[in-house]
Order: C-alpha cells, then sequence, then structure tokens
C-alpha cells in the first residue's frame, strides 16, 4: 500500500468519527486499502468498496460491494457512481451523511488523494441534482445489478459515443408497461420478436445490441429486470422547460416527464456534452459529467 493512500484512509476515519457519518466509500478497487480502511474504521460507520465492472455487485464479508463503469472516470465522477449505486442498493439512504474516499488512476494504480463529506438529499450542487430530488426511489426500480448495467453502459457511451462519434441516448428502467402505454412508435421495434436472454442488458451481446442503435430516435424501454423492451419509442410525457434545469433539451424533458407520470426512472446522455443524467419522480437525481 502506497503511504499517502495509508495517510489518506486514516484522515478520512478520522473525518468519519468526527462528523457522525453513516458510511465510508472507498471510490477504488484496492484490497489492501480495504482492509486497513475495515480495521481502521471499525464500527464507526459502514464501509462500502466501489470497484468492477458493471453487473458485478457482490456483498462482502465485511462490507458492500459495488460495481463502477469501466472507464477512465475522474474521483468526482467515481464518487458520484459509487453514490448513486449505494441509493440503488439501498446499501444507503437519503439523508445519509457519507464520506468518499476517492483518487485518480496513476500507472494502472488509484491514488488515493481526496476525502470529501456528502449529505444525500442535500448537497444539490456536489451531485448534480434538483433540489427535493426523490432519491429514495432509486431502490425500488430495479434490482442492483441490472441498475449497475444500465448506468454503467450510459457512462460508457458517454466517455466513448459510437464509433467515436458522440450520441444522445434516452433509456427507461422499470414500469415498462405504464412507459408503452405513455409512448408510441417513431420507426420499427429492432428489439421485437428476439428471444429475451439476446435482449437481457445483462448480457454482453444486448448491450452491444443498444449500443448498436444509440444514434437511433426515440428512447430505449428497458424491464425491471434488465430485458429491452422495445426501441425507438416516443415519450409522450414531456415536462414544462421551466422544470427541468436550463440548457437541458427535449431528451431531458422527456426523461423528466416520463418518470413523472410513471414509476420507472430514465437515463439521459448527451448528444452535445456526454454528460449522463439520472431522473426520477419528475426530477433530476444526478449528473455524472463527463469530465468528472
Amino acid at each position: 500500500m502506497q503511504s499517502k493512500n495509508r495517510a489518506i484512509i486514516q484522515g478520512a476515519v478520522l473525518v468519519a468519527r468526527e462528523t457522525g457519518a453513516d458510511a465510508v466509500i472507498l471510490a477504488a478497487a484496492l484490497e489492501d486499502e480495504r482492509r486497513f480502511l475495515r480495521e481502521t474504521l471499525g464500527s464507526t460507520a459502514r464501509l462500502i468498496v466501489a470497484g468492477g465492472p458493471p453487473g458485478s455487485a457482490d456483498s462482502l464479508r465485511d462490507g458492500e460491494m459495488l460495481a463502477i463503469p469501466e472507464v477512465r472516470l475522474r474521483r468526482r465522477g467515481r464518487a458520484k457512481v459509487a453514490l448513486l449505486e449505494g441509493l440503488a442498493a439501498g446499501v444507503l439512504a437519503p439523508g445519509d451523511r457519507v464520506v468518499v474516499i476517492s483518487g485518480n488512476a496513476m500507472n494502472g494504480e488509484c491514488e488515493l488523494d481526496t476525502v470529501a463529506v456528502i449529505e444525500l438529499s442535500e448537497d444539490e450542487d456536489y451531485l448534480g441534482a434538483q433540489a427535493d430530488a426523490p432519491l429514495a426511489i432509486l431502490k425500488d426500480v430495479a434490482d442492483p445489478a441490472t441498475f449497475d448495467a444500465v448506468l454503467g453502459l450510459c457512462v460508457e457511451l458517454g466517455h466513448e459515443g459510437k464509433e467515436g462519434k458522440r450520441v444522445g441516448v434516452l433509456v427507461t428502467l422499470g414500469d415498462d408497461g405504464a412507459v408503452m402505454n405513455n409512448s408510441h412508435a417513431l420507426v420499427l421495434n429492432p428489439f421485437e420478436g428476439h428471444p429475451e436472454e439476446d435482449r437481457c442488458l445483462m448480457y454482453p451481446a444486448a448491450r452491444r445490441a443498444l449500443r448498436e442503435f444509440s444514434g437511433m430516435d426515440g428512447a430505449f424501454v428497458v424491464r425491471s429486470d434488465g430485458v429491452i423492451v422495445a426501441g425507438g419509442r416516443y415519450l409522450q410525457e414531456l415536462a414544462p422547460e421551466n422544470t427541468v434545469p436550463s440548457g437541458l433539451g427535449a431528451r431531458h424533458r422527456a426523461a423528466a416527464g416520463i418518470t413523472a407520470a410513471t414509476r420507472c426512472i430514465a437515463f439521459v446522455v448527451s448528444e452535445s456534452t456526454g454528460d449522463t443524467r439520472v431522473f426520477g419522480g419528475g426530477r433530476l437525481l444526478m449528473t455524472i459529467e463527463r469530465t468528472d
């Protein structure tokens, strides 16, 4: 373990004790650091470790393992994804005070350099959320592995685009029946008639297919178990312009509108910036900027 990483962890544990934190997140897959943090933290707060590819969420004996997309996220991006994953998995809750330990990858290793104290439901500026964002809805929509897979795919598309070109994407997750009833087809559904196992985003073939069709107009509708129900759907419920943050376009209004009308959540990748935004209950829950 690097001496700097040891010092950062010791400082983070002190911060957790002094602030009465509910949880500490290590936003890096560092085995030695995890063990040291567990020993140093003791019963001060819950330990959550964020690392590994999307779809690999699993329990550890002495903490929770959450997935981080396999893209070159910076320190704030890793922290935001870890917070989203924790909320979706139910190991974090709105109102929690969370200490996040993160850093940048250098020469294939993560060098820890940042300790942040986040008040969930209050730190809208840090999260890139709207006031009164209903964060609790995240754990009610899909199982954590499915949430991992969809979020990971969207963040990857935001960073990498399709064939090197940026694309805009809108994906709804959960409450698919209501979403279908509040939308209509813009184009023929490219996923209709295919076996469910070929349309499940838990498998690489389905993720490749969604990536391939990512440039098409309309939204992708995904069931809570990760099966793609349809692509190319026009969402009829549009939020009024003054209810979404300024500068956001039609995809974001559609995401806010459909999540207000149904129990789904929606992921939007901006074609112009590559930022990924998550909507629920008609509100913007979090923004993961491409430069985070």
